[in-house]
């Protein structure tokens, strides 16, 4: 109903006894639309007594979307006594979005199911799969299910929040209430939050009340929070008066996690799990069950409280625990509190216990239990400080810090389902229509009238536009520049001018701040340049509307995760804009400002100023494998970050203080033998950072880090930390080598990293090193707490000859061409220096380990020069 594919806008759809069914193979049905394409939008939906029904294979179906793709998104969408089914292999369900691979925001269900029957098919309140393709593009956010179920009948994951959040999605703020979640197949999987979390996935803010998850089939687990949880992140789960049920054999359950496990390159991770008047039961053989994780393997599990619950198993094997069911093969529970609760196991060979249960391999630390009962035996091991707060870390919607329980959020589910359109409730969150924009394009060269800050960057650029289509904008803080942008075609430069309806004052050097607002991520098709033009005095940013949830302000190439679309290889520029990634309402955050994946071309960001959001001003994250080396044609993607201010300041919601987590992000590992298309040049960092930058290139692939001024401090925590209680990694520059195969190592050109003319003052490492890399270093300036820290195990670091850098130490941002130099460069130009800070005693040689070469440091060097 209202549109197939939604590869535009779809909003303000009411559905009432409305009833939709396909029958074909990859026919996908929805109220708001069957699919939901990159850059497409459905917003401010609602179904009332209503069904959707698929029953071909792969045909998704879904109230709101039934596929989200890249970029899409699904936002307001309200479902009360409707109904969502699919029958067939492969064919996901969903209110909200049943594959989710874009943005799904904002969806309630009432007396509403959504069921799967066939194999492999996910079914969700939220999503039903949610896929970050890495990148962390898939999000679902701000779901609620009232007095809902969702089944699935075969080998098929269900979840309110998702079935099944893989590779970097990310689930948060899912409300469960007098709703259930139930599977019957073999390897289903069922949670509220999330069914499967897998591999860097996150699930967090889950609460679950008089609500319960079940499952019958073999190795069907089962969990509020995630039902399996490999590699990824489930934070601040809640559950009261709910339970977790599974009825068969090698089927772990539990509140936090059922099983928690590590993943690929990641470590699976369970943190702050409250149950109140809760239960944990299973019943078949070698089953674990558990209050914060029933099967703790390689994984972390830390801060659990238990009030007034019980964990129980029956079957033989099968262990129990409030902490961890087991905790086995390095896996780790801490920080486990339970009051008034019992564990209980009655069949053969069964452990039983508060902290972990079965305990082989792993560590259990920090455990209390007051008047709580371990197989009948009472356990009082330690004492709660301040009973007051014990149920702190609790959703606070449900919970007071003494752990009673609230009661306004039942008032506040009492919504109306009046036939008074309740679409109009949402509208006064939407945006005014935006300004026709294919109307003012015209060519670069003719256009006139303009201000004086737009004729100067035309005269400025005039090689970059040449030949090419032009469109001015003004900024009016009703219109939403992302609608504008999607209007305009491939290859066109956009110049924000700084005409206005609204001129502000803010504290940017004294200049007039011209504000353009946004309510999505701006998506930059092929060739698209955006250019703030502002007069002298002016300042043009770029600002959140309060309705914005992407998770990123600009997206360049983020439809293709672990590919390249061979067809757009044009180039993208940003220049000259300040990026404030908040809105009025402190709660409206995105994590990063531009966000690409495999964009094949080069993408230069320059001039601009970035006030940190929680992640990084910059994440590139693109898994393809390309080969540079095998054609002219492959020498992207390039990158040039060059005379930019980025600038790290304490983001405050109402609820959380945090640093940002750091400036650049670039992951790259599979891009090989790209040379000098990769440039980070004569940029400022300041103010409070985590971490300067992550950077992993692949073999035979350089970057070029030049002129760069680092002044950050790295103390604070940053919105992970929070999350997981697990602290994050501090200092400059990590920088990732490359993890050859040993009958390899010396047939492959470690990557190469070129470190030339930097100040670089942090209050922790300035330089973190992991695995096999090539580092030239020339003319730096380093300070902090240690200069190095590098765990190379079997692959030397390589120091590179540095005098081919001398000339970097002293070249302009601006300039293509180096300085003539009259003689050879000599060790005295290109020698490094190092400060200790805080009474440190580290050298330029502390933590420096397996090195092939030298570098060159102190002015030694120097004595024999003329």
């Amino acid at each position: 109903m209202a549109a197939c594919t939604a590869d535009g806008t779809v909003s303000d759809i009411r559905a009432e006894n409305v009833h939709i069914s396909t029958s074909g193979d990859n026919a996908h049905a929805g109220i708001g639309a069957g699919v939901v394409d990159g850059g497409g939008m459905v917003t401010n939906a609602m179904a009332v007594n209503s069904t959707v029904e698929t029953s071909g294979r792969s045909a998704g179906a879904g109230i709101g979307g039934g596929q989200v793709e890249k970029a899409g998104t699904v936002a307001n969408i309200m479902a009360v006594n409707s109904h969502v089914t699919t029958s067939n292999y492969g064919s996901f369900a969903g209110i909200g979005g049943g594959w989710v691979e874009g943005t799904v925001a904002n969806t309630t269900a009432v007396n509403s199911t959504v069921e799967a029957s066939g194999e492999y098919a996910l079914a969700g309140i939220g999503g039903g799969f949610v896929y970050g393709g890495g990148g962390g593009l898939g999000t679902v956010a701000n779901t609620t299910a009232v007095n809902s179920r969702v089944t699935t009948s075969g080998n098929a994951d269900a979840g309110i929040g998702a079935g099944q959040v893989e590779d970097g999605g990310m689930i948060t703020n899912t409300k469960a209430v007098n709703s259930t979640v139930e599977t019957s197949g073999e390897h289903a999987y069922a949670g509220i939050g999330g069914g499967i979390v897998g591999n860097k996935a996150t699930v967090a803010n889950t609460t679950a009340v008089n609500s319960k998850v079940e499952t019958s089939g073999e190795y069907a687990l089962a969990g509020i929070g995630g039902g399996f949880v490999y590699g990824g992140t489930v934070a601040n789960t809640t559950a009261v008066n709910s339970n977790v049920t599974t009825a068969s054999n090698y089927a772990h359950a539990g509140i936090g996690g059922g099983l928690v496990r590590d993943g690929v390159r990641a470590r699976g991770t369970v943190a702050n799990t409250t149950a109140v008047n809760s239960r944990v039961t299973t019943s078949g053989y070698e089953v674990f069950a558990g209050i914060g994780g029933g099967l703790v393997y390689e994984g972390t599990v830390a801060n659990t409280t238990a009030v007034n619950s019980n964990v129980t198993t029956s079957g033989n094997y099968a262990h129990a625990g409030i902490g961890g069911g087991g905790v086995e093969v390095e896996g780790t529970v801490a920080n486990t509190a339970a009051v008034n609760s019992h564990v209980t196991t009655s069949g053969y060979g069964s452990y039983a216990n508060i902290g972990g249960g079965l305990l082989s391999r792993g560590t259990v630390a920090h455990t209390t239990a007051v008047d709580s009962f371990v197989n009948g035996n009472k356990k009082n091991s330690g004492s709660i400080s301040n009973d007051q707060l014990f149920c702190q870390k609790a959703d606070p919607w449900v919970l007071t810090a003494n752990c009673s329980a609230q009661t306004e959020f039942l008032d506040a589910l009492d919504l109306s389902y009046s036939d008074a359109c309740p679409v109009g409730t949402y509208q006064q969150n939407a945006t005014a229509a935006p300004t026709t924009a294919t109307s003012l394009l015209a060519p670069c060269e003719i256009l006139s009238g303009q201000t004086m800050g737009v004729l100067q960057r035309l005269n400025q650029y005039k090689d970059l536009v040449s030949g090419r289509q032009c469109i001015v904008l003004s900024a009016d803080p009703a219109d939403d520049l992302s609608e504008l942008i999607k209007q305009i075609p491939d290859n066109t430069v956009i110049l924000l001018s700084s005409e206005t309806t609204s001129p502000t004052v803010a504290p940017v050097a004294g200049k007039t701040t011209v504000e353009y607002f946004i309510s999505n991520a701006i998506t930059l098709k092929n060739g698209q340049d955006i250019i703030g033009a502002a007069d002298d005095g002016f300042e043009i940013v770029i600002k959140l509307h309060d309705n914005f949830t992407s998770r990123y302000m600009i997206g360049v190439g983020v439809h293709y995760y672990d590919e390249f679309n061979f067809g757009e290889t044009a180039d993208n520029h940003i220049k000259h804009i300040t990026f404030q990634p908040t809105g009025v309402n402190p709660d409206t955050q995105t994590h990063a400002i531009v966000h690409t994946n495999c964009y094949y071309g080069a993408l230069s960001i320059e001039n601009n100023v970035f006030y940190l959001p929680d992640r990084a001003a910059v994440n590139i994250n693109c898994s393809a494998n390309l080969d540079a080396s095998t054609s002219d044609l492959h020498t992207v993607p390039g990158l040039r970050f060059a005379n930019n201010k980025v600038i790290g300041e304490t983001i405050r919601t109402t609820k959380l203080s945090m640093i940002p987590e750091r400036a650049i992000f670039i992951n790259l590992p599979y891009i090989n033998n790209l040379s000098n298309k990769l440039e980070i040049i004569g940029n400022t960092f300041e103010g409070r950072i985590s971490e300067l930058a992550y950077i992993e290139i692949g073999y035979g692939s350089n970057i070029n880090i030049f002129r760069n001024t680092v002044d950050i401090d790295n103390k604070g925590e940053t919105l992970s930390e929070i999350l997981t209680g697990i602290e994050s990694r501090r200092g400059g520059f990590a920088l990732e080598g490359f993890r050859a195969p040993l009958h390899l190592v010396d047939h492959i050109k470690a990557p190469l990293i070129n470190l030339a003319g930097n100040n670089i003052n942090v209050t922790t490492t300035a330089l973190t090193i992991d695995d096999k890399l090539d580092l030239a270093l020339t003319c730096n300036h380093f300070q902090g707490m240690t200069l190095w820290k590098v765990d190379n195990e079997g692959f030397p670091l390589k120091a590179v000859d540095p005098l081919p850098l001398a000339d970097e130490c002293t070249r302009s941002v601006s300039s293509t061409v180096g300085p003539a130099t009259t003689s050879a460069p000599t060790l005295c130009q290109i020698v490094n220096s190092w400060t200790p800070i805080n009474d440190s005693k580290a050298t330029a040689l502390t933590g420096l380990t397996n090195v092939e070469g030298q570098f060159y440091f102190d002015s030694a060097v120097c004595t024999s020069e003329p």
